[in-house]
């Protein structure tokens, strides 16, 4: 269940690279309540910091499609993968039969592989999308920037 970031998982937008990473350290932190301290009050606590960060993390991706134009079948499918993470999340939330750990292992499994999936495809077209067509806009904006090793 515990993540190791990869190069492969760097999008080499910072902004979103930074916040997956963040992500994943939830994520990692989870998977040690659950399986190391075996504490329930943190597990549920790390559960609302992913829900609530995941939502922050959607909605800085979505402003960005928005500002650069990604309008396609990519950003439809994109936003769907978004709703159905939100949805799954929700449901996560309302489950009433599971104990704290049994819910935060099955929310850090379905985080571990919802995630790592969607960075290396639904968010590599987006990266492909900026670097393709507003590469020199995007490196000059403030609120996005690239990393040195994709400036060459």
């Amino acid at each position: 269940m515990y993540i190791e970031w990869k190069k492969e998982y760097n999008t080499g937008i910072e902004k979103i690279d930074k916040q997956h990473k963040k992500l994943v350290e939830l994520i990692n932190k989870l998977h040690d309540e659950i399986i190391l301290k075996k504490d329930c009050d943190s597990v549920q606590e790390i559960i609302v910091d992913l829900k609530l960060y995941t939502i922050f993390h959607f909605t800085t991706e979505e402003k960005l499609f928005k500002k650069y134009g990604y309008n396609s079948t990519e950003y439809d499918e994109h936003i769907e993968k978004h709703n159905t993470f939100r949805k799954k999340i929700a449901d996560f939330m309302g489950d009433t039969t599971s104990s704290q750990l049994e819910l935060g292992y099955f929310v850090a499994e379905y985080l571990k592989k919802w995630l790592t999936v969607h960075i290396l495809v639904a968010d590599m077209k987006f990266a492909s999308f900026l670097k393709k067509h507003h590469f020199t806009e995007i490196y000059l904006d403030k609120d996005i920037s690239y990393k040195e090793e994709y400036i060459k």
